[in-house]
């Protein structure tokens, strides 16, 4: 995979460019739009009902369909972590890759980014329609893309070639956004799911393998990132460092006290893995909660992991 830089930490640190002329603060910022895959995700349906002050997020309803048991950052950052009013449009689809003709999901169905900004975003909100009106110095641009990128691409032979292809797209998608009146964009890194379950049961050749393959992602987005605001000096970009984060709570739980709770990190139980009928379900055959799990199947962590997330963009954003 190339990188415009050597790349050697695990993450890379959380920065910010904030002109400014469109830049209101955390406290102005009314408006959002987020992009992804099912770390992101709540199943937003845009035919539906839009982002209204009954429910922020539109459809369905709060926390949506997420792969997190419970609320995921996008709901949190919503509702929780906001300063006014904040109405989100969330085009996240699980499974979303960058660009499905470089990197295959795992159904053809699933919408990449590509597709949430150009089929869905541009047609639809770029003009601030009546039904979900957005200003350029009101509103956030958040991406969070890249875990199944990596996942999906790390073991294969052409992986080299095919990473610089993605960057390439990637760099044009903001592009496209910026020229259709975006203006503040957070970008989140890819968190190393080298220690998900999935990873670690694949060994440990396949973990620190991944491990590299993110490393290197990470150091695109950051350059990414840079690069967009000494193209656009107007633009203000914001890059979280998600992978350090989950790290520290990895290794640390008690560093958050929203994550303290956490008492089985490596693991997840079966029973579990494909949602509970509440937050903190508890079946006698998995020991401890569905709470108490970092992980609640092999890739997704269960929402303590996403309120910490959410938390501290928020503070990142203030």
């Amino acid at each position: 995979m190339e990188c415009p830089s050597s790349a050697t930490s695990t993450g890379a640190p959380s920065s910010s460019s904030v002109p400014e002329d469109y830049w209101p603060g955390w406290s102005g910022i009314s408006r959002m739009f987020a992009f992804g895959d099912s770390y992101s995700t709540t199943g937003f349906n845009l035919s539906l009902t839009q982002p209204n002050e009954s429910n922020p997020l539109g459809n369905p309803e709060y926390p949506g369909y997420t792969a997190t048991n419970g609320p995921n950052w996008v709901d949190f950052l919503t509702v929780t972590y906001n300063q006014t009013l904040l109405e989100t449009v969330n085009l996240a689809y699980g499974g979303a890759t960058v660009d499905s003709e470089l990197i295959a999901p795992y159904q053809p169905t699933v919408l990449s980014m590509k597709d949430q900004i150009l089929d869905e975003f541009v047609p639809v909100y770029s003009d601030s329609p009546d039904f979900f009106e957005w200003q350029a110095n009101n509103t956030l641009f958040a991406i969070w893309i890249g875990i199944n990128d990596v996942g999906n691409a790390y073991a294969q032979a052409n992986s080299s070639i095919v990473y610089p292809l993605v960057m390439t797209e990637y760099t044009s998608l903001m592009d496209t956004l910026y020229q259709n009146g975006a203006r503040n964009f957070l970008f989140i890194n890819v968190p190393p799911v080298n220690r998900s379950p999935l990873t670690i049961s694949a060994g440990a050749e396949a973990e620190a393998t991944e491990a590299t393959d993110i490393s290197v992602w990470n150091a695109n987005v950051t350059h990414i990132a840079t690069n967009l605001s000494t193209v656009y000096p107007d633009a203000t970009t914001f890059v979280f460092d998600s992978n350090s984060l989950f790290y520290e709570v990895l290794e640390e739980p008690c560093a958050y006290e929203e994550t303290c709770p956490y008492r089985n990190t490596t693991e997840y139980c079966e029973s579990y893995m494909n949602g509970t009928p509440e937050w903190d379900t508890f079946y006698p055959n998995c020991s401890i909660p569905v709470d108490e799990y970092f992980w609640l199947n092999s890739l997704h962590p269960t929402f303590r992991m996403m309120n910490v997330t959410a938390q501290e963009i928020a503070r990142q954003l203030n």
